[in-house]
């Protein structure tokens, strides 16, 4: 990969392979409407845990009007994007990150991402930012509120890695602003996390399309 590629905005394709950190090849694309039973299935699969981390305790099945939300991708003031085993099809997925436009500040958006407990560690949430990252830009973001329960302290330690700073904190709940970052020169990069998200950004301007 060249030298100057930490330059240079990645276009990305409507659906592109990926290899995580092991070398596991998925595939990663915009959510879509015919994705709900997906999301209702792989929330099912979550661990408790995880629901915690990510609903905030929710235990019951997602509701029609929140499966809508999670599908209901613009490209501009809603975008989410999934990634896929392709090895393992007949899953339902292994991640998904979304970013919703704030209605009083037009230039930021609020962010959520969950991957599947067995994903975890992999490489799967620095490609799915990355794309979520690239996606808002294009969109005219340019910061990201991530709202993370107080005591998950390894997503507020790699958030602040990645250059984010607290926005606010109130009943457990820690706010964090981080810049919409369009290329690998504007990750701060002093850092493991740092590097690696910044090297994401490196990969995906040599992604060639897949099949959706």
């Amino acid at each position: 990969m060249g030298v100057f590629s930490g330059f240079f905005t990645p276009t990305l394709p409507p659906a592109f392979e990926y290899p995580l950190d092991d070398g596991l090849r998925v595939m990663l694309r915009p959510i879509r409407h015919e994705d709900a039973p997906r999301l209702q299935e792989g929330f099912r699969r979550l661990s408790q845990l995880a629901r915690r981390r990510r609903f905030l305790d929710q235990v019951d099945p997602l509701s029609e009007e929140q499966l809508k939300a999670f599908t209901s991708n613009d490209d501009v003031n809603h975008v989410a994007w999934g990634a896929l085993n392709l090895e393992k099809p007949e899953e339902p997925g292994i991640g998904v990150a979304r970013y919703v436009r704030l209605a009083d500040d037009p230039k930021a958006a609020d962010v959520a991402i969950v991957i599947a407990d067995e994903y975890q560690g992999r490489g799967t949430g620095f490609v799915l930012q990355a794309c979520l990252h690239l996606s808002a830009h294009r969109a005219g973001l340019r910061s990201f509120y991530y709202d993370v329960l107080s005591d998950n302290e390894r997503i507020i330690r790699h958030l602040k890695l990645m250059g984010a700073e607290h926005a606010g904190r109130a009943d457990n709940i820690d706010r964090l602003r981080l810049p919409v970052y369009s290329r690998a020169w504007d990750v701060p990069d002093g850092n493991e996390i740092g590097r690696r998200f910044a090297e994401v950004f490196r990969k995906l301007r040599s992604v060639s399309p897949a099949a959706g």
